[in-house]
């Protein structure tokens, strides 16, 4: 389950790569850089798995990931179809902490900063009114150039380094240092995407692994620092909380939508894993 180690270009002429994306689902699979990554989802919705974390990403999304964190950003099959998908679009910088010299980040003035890039090491979703201003910085960083690019990088870092408002996915996950195949991870998780909803088969998921069942249950949590059925219970209240938060459905519906077989059960777990009930949830989301 090692992810694959991405080696990200940025050209001769530049020190750290800015960009659009048109195919913001070209790097689907389990990877990690040295680079940090903040990336703008202009359009595109999809689960994003960082470290032992997730989070249900949608459309104005602004996310920075920390060096060597591993990540697997999962479009929707909407945007991923052969023919006619749906047009994800994406706005993003990848830089390298020493980029700028290895002493930069060491001046007081930039404590702040080089406290913003040791918290991304969780990947941090940024929240709020102020993301406007950043990415509307973050646009103009992608087709800078010269001098200008590190002024609006430092710029967007600066203004990240004052956010309080913002959300952890994972916990203190311990960064990878070595490359490895990422051919199972990925099966599996695109496996239990598919079928989340419904019952999966532990023997199913063990034959995708190659592995015994048993060992499979032990492999998959020595590697995520959880079980496997803890997995799938929060892929089903994260699509629960998506589904809540669009407002279209009833509490009951969103239940069952999102494999739930127990309405009791559903309401039990939903209350353990966010603090709250659905409904007290659905009115929350709403008056944001």
């Amino acid at each position: 389950m090692k992810p694959i180690l991405l080696k990200i270009t940025s050209g001769p002429s530049v020190s750290f790569s800015a960009r659009t994306d048109a195919k913001s689902y070209k790097n689907n699979n389990w990877h990690y850089h040295p680079e940090i990554e903040l990336i703008h989802v202009v359009k595109g919705e999809g689960t994003l798995f960082a470290g032992d974390g997730m989070h249900y990403f949608k459309n104005g999304d602004l996310v920075l990931i920390g060096s060597m964190l591993p990540h697997y950003w999962k479009f929707d099959d909407p945007y991923t179809l052969v023919e006619k998908p749906l047009k994800s679009y994406i706005e993003l910088t990848q830089f390298r902490d020493d980029f700028w010299g290895k002493n930069f980040l060491t001046l007081p003035e930039n404590q702040k900063i080089a406290s913003l890039l040791e918290r991304a090491q969780k990947g941090i979703v940024l929240k709020g009114s102020k993301t406007l201003a950043v990415k509307s910085l973050l646009k103009d960083l992608t087709t800078a150039t010269e001098t200008r690019r590190i002024i609006l990088l430092l710029e967007i870092l600066y203004s990240l380094a004052e956010f309080r408002k913002c959300q952890y996915i994972a916990s203190d996950y311990s960064s990878v240092t070595s490359e490895g195949q990422s051919d199972r991870i990925n099966a599996v998780y695109n496996h239990t995407l598919r079928n989340f909803k419904e019952k999966i088969n532990i023997k199913t998921l063990a034959d995708i692994a190659n592995m015994t069942p048993n060992s499979f249950c032990r492999y998959f949590k020595s590697c995520t620092r959880k079980s496997y059925s803890q997995f799938v219970m929060e892929l089903r209240i994260g699509h629960a909380c998506k589904l809540l938060s669009e407002g279209r459905k009833s509490i009951k519906e969103i239940c069952y939508e999102s494999g739930f077989n127990s309405f009791t059960l559903f309401n039990r777990q939903f209350k353990k894993s966010k603090g709250l009930p659905p409904n007290e949830y659905k009115k929350s989301m709403q008056l944001e």
